[in-house]
């Protein structure tokens, strides 16, 4: 962490991250209770984490934007629209204004996929290969402790001022993140994505449609091609299928079988929040010495036998089972993140972490609703098991075979996935 640290880009970078995530992790929570105060609905306040999650299908496009442009850019830009589209939020007064609260949360969900990918690549050029898991667990561990702080602020906020006062304070976050962002002095090396396409556009348009087609899919057709990352992609389409079980079960869990109100959730989610805390703080200091395989391994894992613990519906243990899922999940995350930036060429990093990131959200949000669909003819002990078999199940297949077919990391240069789609004709 020493070393990190001494990148001074990096601490900018790292500083710049905190003070947008925390803007992020003030507003999300309001926008469903404020939802909730404008309509009474519960279906209305849930319907807010859908229209964040559903932008996660664009994640390949949003990849490409990140490619095609300097990192830093993308982020600045991003920092300064989402000052605009949150403040816009000074315009709700009434449920007549209801659909800006959805249309903040789609663009948050925007937002943070293209973060994500832009993140990964500038932190990629940023500092050398030994330090990236280092660097990523640092920018997890930031984002689970704001995790916990965050909604607490934005919620107290919310009940003592308003919500306008909040989307105040989110836009002043980024203010103060661009401010930080523009201090970075780095140049990124100029795109590779895009050049052929720019040449060509005025001749020969079926050529552009086919590098853009080729482009959009780049990301996706690197993480099947590299033998670790298609283990990665696979083992975490089945793991993400599986955790979205849990989102509708916690309420059943918390009212069926501990017999407490619908409040209590928020001790569990505080709880898995210092187990979250804890795994990223672990896994910073881990992911130097263990290679990324057997951690993405233990990650899921952990996220299993929390899930296993919790159907006990037994208090002491389903406290422990969440404080266990937790830890496993930044471990994942910080594991997988680095997998990626060791295996990808920079020019199409944006891309590569974009499609991981539509691999890893799609299956989940449709997961979410499947499990509230079996708690309703199902007991919550079933479906929790469910879920950790599932979880079991794909750490089982990102592990096996996997030490010996890892192969060596990439650094720089361009990937297959961008060439021309008209040469060999």
């Amino acid at each position: 962490m020493r070393d990190l640290l001494r990148h001074r880009d990096f601490r900018l970078l790292l500083a710049a991250q905190t003070l947008s995530m925390f803007g992020d992790w003030t507003l999300l929570l309001v926008l469903g209770i404020w939802a909730k105060t404008l309509t009474g609905s519960d279906a209305v306040a849930g319907l807010t984490v859908f229209a964040m999650a559903a932008p996660g299908v664009l994640a390949p496009v949003a990849g490409v934007l990140v490619d095609r442009l300097p990192r830093r850019t993308v982020l600045l830009g991003l920092n300064l629209a989402s000052t605009v589209v949150v403040s816009s939020l000074w315009l709700v007064h009434d449920r007549g204004q209801l659909w800006l609260l959805f249309a903040v949360a789609a663009w948050y969900g925007i937002a943070s996929v293209t973060t994500n990918a832009a993140t990964s690549g500038l932190v990629q050029v940023l500092l050398p290969a030994e330090l990236l898991g280092v660097a990523n667990g640092a920018l997890n561990t930031v984002r689970q402790g704001l995790r916990l702080l965050g909604p607490l602020v934005g919620a107290g906020l919310f009940a003592a001022v308003g919500g306008r006062w909040v989307a105040t304070v989110d836009a002043a976050a980024f203010v103060l993140a661009t401010a930080v962002l523009v201090r970075v002095r780095f140049r990124e090396p100029a795109p590779r994505a895009g050049r052929r396409t720019g040449r060509r556009a005025g001749r020969r348009g079926g050529a552009v449609a086919a590098r853009w087609r080729t482009e959009v899919a780049a990301g996706l057709v690197h993480l099947w091609r590299v033998a670790p990352l298609r283990r990665l992609a696979r083992s975490t389409l089945v793991f993400s299928a599986s955790v979205g079980l849990a989102e509708a079960t916690v309420y059943a869990l918390v009212g069926d079988g501990l017999h407490r109100p619908p409040e209590f959730v928020g001790v569990l989610v505080s709880v898995q929040g210092a187990g979250a805390l804890a795994g990223g703080v672990s896994v910073s200091l881990l992911v130097a010495r263990v290679r990324e395989t057997p951690l993405i391994g233990s990650g899921m894992a952990l996220v299993a036998l929390g899930a296993a613990l919790s159907a006990t519906a037994v208090l002491p243990v389903v406290l422990a089972g969440f404080l266990v899922l937790g830890a496993g999940l930044p471990v994942l995350a910080v594991a997988a993140a680095t997998s990626l930036q060791r295996r990808t060429p920079n020019d199409v990093m944006g891309r590569v972490a974009a499609g991981y990131e539509m691999v890893s959200s799609v299956p989940t949000t449709a997961s979410i609703a499947v499990g509230a669909l079996l708690v309703g003819v199902l007991p919550f002990a079933v479906v929790l098991l469910l879920m950790a078999a599932g979880c079991a199940t794909a750490a089982l297949l990102v592990v096996v075979g996997g030490e010996r077919g890892d192969g060596p990391a990439v650094r720089g240069g361009a990937h297959p996935a961008t060439a021309d789609p008209s040469r060999g004709r």
